[in-house]
C-alpha cells in the first residue's frame, strides 16, 4: 500500500514563518528579479493527497494556497546556508519568464520574511556550487493557515494561524522546525521530507514531495453473530460507568486506555519536526530524510475521548424474519456500518501510539421471527499501539466485528461497588478491529474483543474480502489485562497457539472454545472436541522485531512481543489465547446409538444423567456419557483464508 504524499514540483516549494509580530501574507515580487543562467537552482512539485488524485500545476498550488517556505543548506566540510527561509509564490502562466522559474514557481525578487535571518531584504537567485558535495533542503507550508511571529501555541488559540520557527539545520535530527496551534489551524499545514541533491543532479529541477500535516481516522462496526441481527449500538466514552448504569452516548467513539502523558488524542499545542536519519550513512535505510513529527500539548489542549459520529445513516435492513426496518448493523467486513456515513475526522499525528478502547452495549434480536431480544451489556475491545501510530497524511479505518464470542453481559445487575453478579453471557464477545493506512492501501489488524484480545495483520489486507487471503505472513499480538503479553514463546500456561479447523463448517468463536474446553480426544499435535471440532496446530513464529508496513515503513518490536505464521489458501484457521480456568466440571451428555461406539467400554456409559447407573453391555437406546468442561475463558478468533 502507498503512503499518500502530497507532491511538490514548483519552482520552488518553499514555507515560511514570522518571527516579527505581523503575520505573512503573500507578497508580490518587485520588478528587478534577476534573470538567472542555466546554473540558476530551480524546483518544482507535483502533489498527492489521501484522497488517491494526484495535484499539480494550479491545484497543487491551491492545495498550498500558493507558497511554500524552502531551507537549503549546501555541505562542504560543515554545512552553510543558501535560501534562509525563502518564501516561494505561485503566478499562473509565469513559468519561463526567468530562468529560476520554469514551473510558475518563483522566489527571485520577494520580499524575505521572517523568522528567516535576512527579513526585510530581497531574495537573490541562487546558482549550484561545484565546489560543494551535495545540498539539503527542508520544506513546509501553511497553507490556509497565515504564519504568526508568535510561537507559544498558549497564544494562538484561533483556527486561522499557526505558529512557525526558523528551520534549525543543524539540529534537524531532533527538532528541524516547529509549527504551534490549534487542531483545526495545523490540519491546514503541509510538511515535506528533506530533500539532498548531489553533484551529479546539480541543474535539475529539485522536487519537494509535500503531504498534509494531518490524519484522518474513522470508525466502522459490523457482526456475524449466528441467528442473530444486532440494533441499538450505544458506546461508552470511558471505563468509569457501571453497567448497571449502561452507555449513554449515540456518537461513536473510543478513548484512550492508558494514563501516560502520551495517551491523548491532540487538539492544540506545538508539532515539532525532524529528520533523524540522515547523511550518507542511512541512504539505504527506508526512513531515510523521512520528516517525522512530534507533539508537545498544550495545556487543556488534548482529549481521552474522541467522537466520530452516529451510525444512524449507514445501518441496514433485515437478514430473514425479524422486524423489517433498517435498523440493524452489517454483517460483513464489506458492508460494516460506519459512523459519520463514511466521513472521515481530522486528527492530530501521533507517532508513540496510544491503546484505543471502545466500549459499547447493543441488542442481539433474532432473525427466526420470534422477537427474542438479549441485551448485552459492557462489550469492550481494546486495539494495541501497535497500530495507532498515525503519520501525517495518512486515513486510519478501525474496523470491529461483533461475534458469538463476547466479553459483554446479558445482565446489567452489580454488586455494591458496581462488579458484575452474573457471568460474562455468550461466550466472551468478539470484536474485529481492522486498521487501513491510507485510502488506497491495505493495512488491516482484527482484535478479538475476548478478555484477552487477540489481534492479527496482514500487509495489504484487502477489506472488500472478508479476513484475509495467502499473499502473506498473519501477525499476531495479545492484550491482556489493558498491557501487551510479552514473550509469547514462553507464555507459561496461557500459550498462543495457531489451529486449522476442520470437522464443521463454519465453525464460530464459540465452537472453537467448546472444542478446547470439551474435549473427546487431546493429543499433543490435536484436539476433537465433543461438538465435532478438529482442530490441528500450525507452527508459529515469535523470534522476529520488525512487522512490515507500509513504504518501508516497518514497525519496530520486541523479539516475542508478536507470533506470525503463514497462511494457506482455502483454509480455516483458529488463534487462541488460553485464559484463566474457574475449574474442571463434569457433566454428563445424553447420547441416542444404534450402534456399538468405538470407545464403548463398560463404566464409561450410564443410564440416568447423573452418572449413578453404569451400563456394560451395550444395546440400543439412549446412553449419558460423562465429559469434563475444563471452563477456560479463551481468547479466540477465527480466520477464513481465501
Amino acid at each position: 500500500m502507498k503512503r499518500n504524499v502530497l507532491y511538490a514540483a514548483l519552482a520552488l516549494v518553499a514555507l515560511y514563518s514570522c518571527s516579527s509580530e505581523e503575520n505573512i501574507g503573500v507578497v508580490t515580487p518587485s520588478d528587478d528579479i534577476q534573470n538567472a543562467s542555466a546554473d540558476a537552482i530551480m524546483f518544482s512539485s507535483v502533489s498527492k493527497g489521501v484522497t488517491r488524485a494526484d495535484h499539480v500545476g494550479a491545484d497543487a498550488a491551491n492545495l498550498l494556497d500558493k507558497h511554500f517556505t524552502v531551507g537549503g543548506f549546501k555541505f562542504d566540510t560543515e554545512a552553510k546556508i543558501v535560501f534562509d527561509n525563502y518564501q516561494v509564490i505561485w503566478g499562473e502562466n509565469t513559468a519561463n519568464n526567468t530562468e529560476s522559474n520554469t514551473n510558475d514557481w518563483e522566489y527571485v525578487g520577494y520580499t524575505a520574511v521572517a523568522p528567516a535571518g535576512i527579513a526585510g531584504n530581497k531574495q537573490t537567485i541562487k546558482y549550484w556550487d561545484y565546489l560543494t558535495s551535495y545540498y539539503d533542503f527542508i520544506g513546509y507550508s501553511t497553507g490556509t493557515a497565515e504564519a504568526s511571529a508568535n510561537t507559544d501555541a498558549a497564544d494562538i488559540t484561533d483556527n486561522d494561524h499557526v505558529g512557525v520557527t526558523a528551520i534549525d539545520y543543524d539540529n534537524k535530527e531532533t527538532a528541524a522546525y516547529t509549527l504551534a496551534g490549534t487542531r483545526v489551524g495545523l490540519a491546514k499545514c503541509y510538511i515535506a521530507d528533506m530533500v539532498t541533491v548531489k553533484k551529479a543532479d546539480y541543474q535539475k529541477v529539485v522536487t519537494l514531495k509535500f503531504r498534509s500535516l494531518a490524519s484522518k481516522v474513522r470508525m466502522a462496526l459490523y457482526e456475524t453473530v449466528p441467528g442473530y441481527s444486532v440494533k441499538d449500538v450505544m458506546f461508552y466514552v470511558d471505563d468509569t460507568p457501571s453497567i448497571a448504569d449502561g452507555a449513554d452516548q449515540d456518537e461513536a467513539n473510543l478513548y484512550t486506555a492508558g494514563t501516560a502523558t502520551t495517551d491523548k488524542f491532540y487538539t492544540h499545542g506545538t508539532f515539532i519536526v525532524s529528520f533523524p536519519n540522515t547523511g550518507e550513512t542511512e541512504e539505504g535505510n527506508p526512513d531515510y530524510n523521512v520528516a517525522h513529527v512530534s507533539f508537545v500539548p498544550e495545556a487543556g489542549g488534548s482529549l481521552t475521548t474522541q467522537r466520530f459520529g452516529t451510525l444512524n445513516d449507514q445501518y441496514t435492513g433485515p437478514e430473514a424474519s425479524e422486524e423489517n426496518s433498517n435498523i440493524y448493523l452489517g454483517r460483513s467486513l464489506s458492508t460494516a456500518t460506519f459512523a459519520a456515513n463514511k466521513d472521515y475526522t481530522i486528527m492530530m499525528p501521533h507517532e508513540e501510539g496510544t491503546v484505543l478502547a471502545l466500549r459499547i452495549d447493543y441488542t442481539l434480536v433474532s432473525t427466526d421471527g420470534s422477537g427474542e431480544e438479549i441485551k448485552i451489556y459492557g462489550a469492550k475491545a481494546l486495539v494495541p499501539s501497535t497500530y495507532t501510530q498515525w503519520k501525517p497524511n495518512y486515513a486510519y479505518t478501525y474496523f470491529f466485528k461483533i461475534s458469538d464470542n463476547t466479553s459483554g453481559w446479558t445482565s446489567n445487575v452489580t454488586d455494591g461497588e458496581g462488579n458484575p453478579v452474573d457471568p460474562a453471557g455468550l461466550y466472551p464477545i468478539t470484536f474485529d478491529a481492522t486498521v487501513v493506512d491510507t485510502e488506497e492501501g491495505m493495512q488491516s489488524t482484527i482484535t478479538t474483543v475476548s478478555m484477552p484480545s487477540i489481534t492479527t495483520y496482514q500487509k495489504g489486507h484487502d477489506i472488500s474480502n472478508d479476513e484475509y487471503d495467502a499473499s502473506g505472513d498473519i501477525y499476531i499480538q495479545v492484550m491482556k489485562d489493558g498491557a501487551l503479553v510479552k514473550e509469547l514463546a514462553s507464555s507459561g500456561s496461557h500459550p498462543i497457539q495457531v489451529w486449522t479447523i476442520t470437522g464443521k463448517d463454519d465453525a464460530t468463536e464459540a465452537d472453537v472454545m467448546d472444542a478446547l474446553n470439551i474435549c473427546e480426544q487431546a493429543g499433543t499435535s490435536s484436539t476433537t472436541g465433543r461438538n465435532g471440532v478438529i482442530l490441528t496446530k500450525v507452527d508459529t513464529e515469535t523470534d522476529f522485531t520488525t512487522i512490515p508496513g507500509v513504504d518501508g515503513n516497518d514497525i519496530a518490536i520486541a523479539a516475542g512481543d508478536a507470533a506470525k505464521f503463514t497462511p494457506v489458501s482455502g483454509t480455516t484457521y483458529a488463534v487462541t489465547y488460553e485464559g484463566d480456568s474457574s475449574g474442571d466440571t463434569s457433566f454428563y451428555t445424553a447420547q441416542t446409538l444404534t450402534s456399538e461406539p468405538s470407545d464403548w467400554a463398560a463404566g464409561d456409559w450410564f443410564e440416568d444423567p447423573n452418572g449413578q447407573t453404569p451400563v456394560g453391555v451395550f444395546a440400543a437406546g439412549t446412553y449419558y456419557k460423562k465429559y469434563s468442561n475444563r471452563n477456560i475463558d479463551w481468547g479466540v478468533k477465527v480466520i477464513k483464508v481465501q
